[in-house]
Formats: structure tokens, C-alpha cells, sequence
């Protein structure tokens, strides 16, 4: 069904047209599948199947984490029809899951659990679609374009505050800003987990002593006459 992609790339497959391409009417595909939503899963398994799920397990987390961002640009990028399969009506496909669950295991390599690891999660994974889903909508190199010729319609302090920017932004493609993404998701995730680090030592330290106060103040308490 991946052919059915490649052919409208940003149009999700309907029942019709999928049992068109194998020759079959559509009641004859529910008799292999529940529902369209089935179908569509099957359709997301195939395209992440060798992508963001996979993980390299002797790889430090850093490069785990960026090959599990590219990873997914170029999925979607490549089926960008995939970003509107993953929720329809209510309901997440469990393969887009399955993709994303991969993501839980890297941050908490990096260091984070409970609270921040959750946050971290949904930061980076929403990070990492937004971008997608901007670039597949309107790829830089356009965005770029168009600002350019927008911009001799702008007031004189538009144009001031973008004269620092203007030589600068025309140099950076798509791969390069990702890239760029990448590695400051990667430093925030390091920060963050430092962090949490940080301050799990500092309780453990705090515990130890009143622990210890408590010790000294008995053993005080059983000296006394």
C-alpha cells in the first residue's frame, strides 16, 4: 500500500482506493481487517517499521536520540499523509506508538525519570513533529523565498529589526536547521537531566542528615541521666 503513498503523498488512503490497487472491492478487505483504522495502522507499521523504533543498544543516548529525530523527519517527510493517520476520530494508531515508545527508553538512558522524563518526551516528540509538519507544509527553501519577496512591502522597523538576520537566514538550508534542532534538543535533554540529577543528590543528602541528627539526638537522649 505504500505505492498508494508515493502516488499522493499528502492524501490518506481511502477503503475505495485501496481495494481498487489489489483488485477487490472494499467489503472483501474487512474480511482480512476490522475497520479502516486497521488498515491505516498497517500502513503506519510499514512505513516506521526501519525507523525511530529501532534503536542502536550500544550507541550513547545523544546519538540515539539524534538518529531517532532524523529518523522520523524522513519517514514522515518521505509519507507526510502519515502525520493525518496518527489520530482519527479520537483514536492514536498503537504503530505510531510503538514508534514514539522508543523515545521513552533514550531519555531515560540520558538520565531523567518520573516527571521530567514524561515532559521530555512530549517535549521532543512535539518538537520534533512541529518541525516536520511545518517543513512538509511549506519546505524552508519556500518559506525563505516567499519572506524575500514579501519583504519590500514591510514597514521601515520590520526591516530594521530583520537587517541583523537578512545575509544570515539566506545560508541555512533544511538539513542544516535540523540539524541545528537536534543538537539543542540534545543539550536541553542534558541539561535537564543534569538537573534532575542534581537535585535527587541534593535529597539524598538531606535524608542522610536528618537521619543522622536523629541518630546523634537519641543516642544524646541515652546518655542523659
Amino acid at each position: 500500500m505504500l505505492d498508494l503513498l508515493e502516488e499522493r503523498p499528502d492524501e490518506v488512503p481511502t477503503t475505495a482506493r485501496i481495494a481498487k490497487r489489489v483488485n477487490a472491492v472494499p467489503a472483501a478487505l474487512y474480511r482480512h481487517f476490522e475497520g479502516l483504522d486497521e488498515i491505516l495502522d498497517a500502513v503506519i507499521t510499514h512505513v516506521l517499521e526501519t525507523g525511530p523504533s529501532d534503536l542502536n543498544p550500544e550507541a550513547p543516548w545523544q546519538e540515539q536520540l539524534s538518529n531517532w529525530m532524523h529518523g522520523l523527519r524522513t519517514h514522515l517527510l518521505n509519507h507526510p499523509a502519515v502525520l493525518a493517520m496518527i489520530d482519527r476520530a479520537g483514536r492514536t494508531s498503537p504503530a505510531w506508538l510503538e514508534a514514539s515508545s522508543a523515545l521513552v527508553e533514550i531519555l531515560a538512558r540520558a538520565g531523567l525519570s518520573g516527571g521530567a522524563l514524561a515532559r521530555n518526551y512530549l517535549w521532543v516528540l512535539e518538537t520534533t513533529v512541529g518541525l516536520v509538519i511545518q517543513e512538509a507544509a511549506m519546505p524552508l527553501a519556500v518559506q525563505l523565498s516567499s519572506a524575500r519577496a514579501a519583504r519590500t512591502e514591510l514597514s521601515e522597523t520590520a526591516r530594521r529589526r530583520f537587517a541583523p538576520i537578512v545575509d544570515e537566514i539566506e545560508s541555512i538550508d533544511a538539513e542544516s536547521f535540523f540539524e541545528f534542532a537536534v543538537a539543542r534538543t540534545t543539550e536541553g535533554v542534558r541539561i535537564e537531566a543534569h538537573g534532575a540529577q542534581t537535585r535527587e543528590s541534593s535529597a539524598v543528602q538531606a535524608r542522610g542528615a536528618r537521619t543522622t541528627r536523629g541518630v546523634r539526638i537519641k543516642a544524646r537522649g541515652a546518655r542523659e541521666p
